[in-house]
């Protein structure tokens, strides 16, 4: 069983790397040569959206600790 938590947790980091890099692309965007005023509400709702999604995983890795955490005591 701790193989597959382990396993699914470092796909997980990975994941949620990927996408703190990415949110950040989409911030440096506001701050760009590129920023278009008429773009700016689209890029603002992905990236909210974006940091929904690494909000959850966060929890979910948080969740996964805490049980490998519990497991680990018995």
């Amino acid at each position: 069983m701790s193989k597959n938590v382990t396993k699914d947790s470092k796909e997980s980091q990975v994941s949620i790397e990927s996408k703190i890099r990415h949110l950040d692309e989409m911030v440096e965007w506001f701050y760009s040569e590129n920023f278009s005023l008429d773009e700016a509400i689209s890029h603002y709702e992905k990236s909210v959206q974006l940091a929904s999604e690494i909000k959850q995983d966060l929890t979910k890795l948080k969740n996964q600790v805490e049980v490998i955490a519990d497991f680990t005591k018995s």
